[in-house]
């Protein structure tokens, strides 16, 4: 039994609402500043395009669950390609030829 589980996804929700926070107040910040200054800046522009990195931590990190598929999907097999080894004439299936 793994006593530091329930520790674990506590850690990882605030690790999450942390992040989300982070990106949030960027934005924020950021149109504080276009209000302020009444123009879009440099600055304003720098804290918008990092505010994704925050949410994109936030959405990927993963619950304390360990997922684990063990399915094995079988796929069929195609005849045609074993039939056909040749490529065929590409004009012929409809294909434009390069002219060089």
């Amino acid at each position: 039994m793994n006593i530091y589980g329930p520790l674990r996804v506590l850690i990882m929700n605030a690790v999450r609402w942390l992040a989300l926070g982070t990106s949030l107040m960027l934005v924020v910040i950021s149109l504080v500043i276009m209000v302020v200054e009444r123009t879009i800046t440099a600055e304003a522009w720098a804290m918008l395009l990092l505010a994704p990195i925050p949410a994109g931590i936030a959405v990927t990190t993963r619950n304390g669950r360990n997922i684990r598929t063990s399915e094995i999907v079988d796929w069929p097999e195609e005849h045609d390609l074993e039939q056909n080894k040749t490529i065929g004439d590409p004009s012929e299936a409809g294909f434009d030829v390069p002219v060089l």
